[in-house]
């Protein structure tokens, strides 16, 4: 099962490629996911995505978006977002992770001050949508197609063919700027951050929606509301959900028991936790222990 471990600021600790060479692609299974999805994240690094199976949900700053199969998705650098399966479970898709560096050649270059820098903290290139019948858009999801066969292929000087796609493929992205719908304000994609920096501290926990408002500076009803805004999810929801990623965690790499592991994640009681985790993931934890170690 494969999940994206983060710090408690979300930013997610993978590094995505090498050093020397920050590029790297990945074929994400929605079904081989823990909980079935990619939960909330950030990282440096600018991502495509390309749905090559069923449909995905993704979700960046306030907005989420329905991806079927054949079209794409573009988020910038340092911006909040997940994946669900929308329909099928075993939904996939293409993506590609690059840093920055790859694109500006050298600290002040005129590639950096012109054409990278002020795209970069764009409001309006927080996220896109791309569209396969939309010639500009195509190009862009041909190029990702392209990197990747370039990837798996590995021969001599792929690195510069892939420096040199992905040059071609950001110029094609910021010329798509006009057409891009403005993001949330930032005070709400901050607000949200802090808000699941706080649960995921404080997960174990007894929580209410006051101590979180609490902490955060704002009403409990005004935190629901930025939150949902943002996310598409409920923070008590967003929570559980939490929790049974931690617990799942426990049954994986530990021998303690399901009622201890209930108490650890956060959970209250042992029935309440089996009974939340036997909904999302179809069978109880011991069941899941059981398969993982078999796996």
């Amino acid at each position: 099962m494969f999940s994206i471990n983060v710090y408690d600021d979300q930013r997610e600790m993978k590094q995505h490629g090498s050093y020397e060479f920050p590029a790297a692609v990945y074929h994400y299974v929605m079904s081989d996911c823990v909980m079935g999805f990619i939960n909330w994240h950030w990282h440096e690094e600018i991502q495509l995505n390309l749905v090559t199976k069923g449909a995905v949900r993704f979700f960046a700053d306030g907005q989420q978006l329905l991806v079927k199969e054949g079209d794409g998705f573009f988020i910038n650098s340092g911006r909040l977002h997940m994946a669900r399966p929308e329909g099928d479970p075993a939904s996939s898709y293409l993506c590609l992770d690059f840093h920055p560096r790859l694109l500006s050649s050298f600290t002040g270059s005129v590639f950096e001050e012109k054409y990278v820098r002020p795209y970069l903290g764009k409001e309006g290139l927080s996220h896109l949508p791309l569209y396969n019948d939309v010639a500009a858009q195509s190009a862009v999801l041909k190029q990702l197609q392209e990197i990747d066969r370039l990837f798996r292929k590995a021969d001599f000087g792929y690195e510069l063919k892939i420096g040199s796609e992905i040059l071609l493929l950001w110029l094609r992205l910021i010329r798509l700027t006009g057409e891009a719908q403005a993001a949330e304000p930032g005070h709400h994609h901050d607000t949200a951050q802090e808000i699941i920096s706080f649960l995921r501290q404080h997960y174990q926990e007894d929580l209410s929606l006051d101590d979180v408002s609490r902490a955060v500076g704002f009403s409990a009803s005004e935190c629901c509301r930025l939150f949902k805004r943002v996310t598409g999810d409920t923070i008590l929801n967003y929570l559980k959900s939490y929790r049974l990623t931690r617990s799942i965690e426990m049954l994986e790499e530990t021998e303690l028991p399901v009622s201890r592991i209930a108490l650890e994640s956060g959970f209250n009681g042992a029935s309440y936790y089996i009974e939340s985790f036997k909904k999302e993931l179809h069978v109880t934890p011991l069941q899941y222990r059981r398969e993982h170690r078999q796996a």
